[in-house]
């Protein structure tokens, strides 16, 4: 699936530098994430989607018999993950493919999980990416989001409104509203948990309305 404009700065960075520092930015948060993908109710032969896969930093924690689909702009980061899972992972239901979040080529109602961790930060258009998550789960889906994002305030909220128009460009945007995000989605918040020691980032398990 094509790309469009919007995405030529992230997959930039992306196929570049973060590569190469993403293992060590996420070490302190190894322990935390792992909780966090717990929050999910798995069952054996689930259908997983985790879009902005990237190394495949969470597929160790998925169970067994649980079928994975990881989707990712960066044909570097891909690599990594697919050179991990040779190298590690005995797990065969894994699949990996560059796509846009953005424009999910699945149809509605495929997927009974999906993992969201430290994406809807990163991809362009988080409301865009999470209605397209939305879209492919089934009734009843579960949605983990394992991100920074801030909640609401009506005195901060219009001015990080603003600033997010400059910072969606760049390869990470730490002030987006979990609120603004979920907005008019048929969706429920089932479950929220601190996601670091400080509290900056949560994990936020959701449940798309039957």
């Amino acid at each position: 699936m094509g790309l469009d404009v919007k995405n030529i700065l992230k997959k930039l960075s992306f196929n570049t530098f973060i590569p190469f520092f993403y293992p060590f930015m996420m070490l302190p948060l190894k322990g935390f994430r792992k909780e966090a993908v717990q929050m999910c109710n798995f069952k054996a032969g689930d259908k997983l989607i985790i879009p902005g896969v990237g190394t495949g930093y969470d597929l160790p924690d998925i169970p067994l018999g649980v079928l994975i689909y990881g989707v990712d702009i960066s044909e570097v980061m891909l690599g990594i993950a697919r050179t991990r899972l040779k190298l590690h992972e005995k797990n065969n239901n894994i699949n990996l493919s560059i796509m846009d979040a953005e424009k999910l080529d699945f149809p509605s109602n495929t997927f009974d999980k999906a993992i969201l961790g430290l994406f809807l930060t990163c991809v362009y258009d988080p409301q865009k990416a999470f209605a397209e998550i939305v879209r492919v789960m089934k009734p009843g889906g579960e949605i983990l989001i394992y991100d920074h994002l801030l909640r609401t305030n009506k005195w901060t909220q219009p001015i990080i409104s603003h600033l997010d128009v400059l910072m969606k460009y760049n390869f990470c945007s730490v002030i987006r509203i979990f609120e603004d995000v979920i907005k008019n989605q048929p969706v429920t918040v089932v479950q929220v948990k601190k996601g670091d020691p400080f509290g900056f980032i949560r994990g936020f398990l959701l449940r798309k309305d039957v």
